[in-house]
């Protein structure tokens, strides 16, 4: 008897939660996930509707930080046969201040780019990472942010980025939102800021935001690269739900920052929780989430 009302009470909670998930409103645009997770052994997911995308770093389009033709000819023909819609190129010296280059060289490189993949693949979206603004959840935990108000740290957040000129070119803006500490709650409320700032700028553009499943790899910080709960990684991705038009989930699979260090297996236990969080999330807004790709 008792098995049989613990089945009813079971089937009863699984009727309410399907319940719940169909009645969701749809959005006025469909949310997109996309998978760059390396970690080894990692299964199919596409029952899940992960997206594929193509990240090219700069090494694979540059040679001497200058657009090198034969090496995106490359890289435009391994993203068409790939099959994929959503592009992102991940060109960063061009922002350091020792390589001095201008806005327009930026803009015009950037261009040039995502012209070549456009030109190849019809309907593909093209932007660069980090795009268009720095991290504001990185930046506060600098050391000489430790003292300074929260009116002082976003002023400093907004006057040191020279990248919101290079959005103009940009068919997606790829910010990053990965995380440094736990705290949940002073994340979210980052996000928020960021977002609301791009789309004073850019209030048409797509906004697919990058999520790191471990924490920051600052060797300072004492979070440094330990995989984020299950319970935070699916609040982050509820957070990333409400704010942005979809997420990269992406992760190199090393458990340190070294290029030698271990990788961290699909199986352990901790990556484990990685995957509910984004099965239950997947299930929480099915129907709201949409396959980008060609194939």
């Amino acid at each position: 008897m008792k098995k049989i009302v613990r089945a009813l009470v079971l089937g009863l909670v699984v009727m309410c939660a399907t319940s719940c998930v169909e009645q969701e409103p749809l959005r006025t645009k469909p949310f997109h996930i996309y998978d760059r997770l390396k970690y080894p052994g990692k299964p199919d997911l596409s029952e899940l509707k992960l997206s594929p995308i193509e990240l090219f770093y700069e090494s694979s389009l540059l040679t001497n930080d200058e657009i090198d033709h034969e090496k995106v000819a490359k890289a435009v023909a391994k993203a068409k046969e790939s099959g994929v819609l959503a592009v992102c190129t991940d060109i960063e010296s061009w922002y350091w201040a020792s390589n001095g280059r201008s806005e327009s060289y930026v803009k015009e490189g950037l261009k040039e780019v995502f012209d070549a993949f456009k030109a190849e693949i019809p309907g593909a979206r093209v932007g660069n990472y980090g795009v268009p603004i720095g991290s504001l959840c990185i930046l506060r935990y600098v050391e000489s942010m430790k003292d300074k108000t929260e009116e002082e740290k976003i002023a400093r957040w907004k006057r040191d980025n020279n990248r919101l000129p290079a959005g103009e070119v940009c068919d997606v803006l790829y910010p990053c939102f990965y995380a440094m500490t736990p705290d949940v709650e002073q994340w979210e409320k980052d996000l928020v800021t960021t977002v609301e700032y791009i789309r004073e700028h850019y209030p048409d553009k797509e906004i697919v935001g990058y999520l790191w499943p471990q924490y920051y790899d600052w060797k300072t910080n004492p979070y440094y690269m330990q995989v984020i709960s299950e319970e935070n990684f699916l609040a982050m991705l509820e957070a990333s739900y409400k704010h942005l038009d979809g997420v990269v989930l992406w992760a190199h699979g090393r458990s340190h920052r070294d290029y030698d260090s271990p990788k961290i297996e699909w199986q352990d236990e901790r990556i484990q929780g990685i995957e509910r969080a984004i099965r239950t999330f997947v299930a929480n807004h099915y129907k709201n989430i949409e396959l980008d790709t060609n194939k």
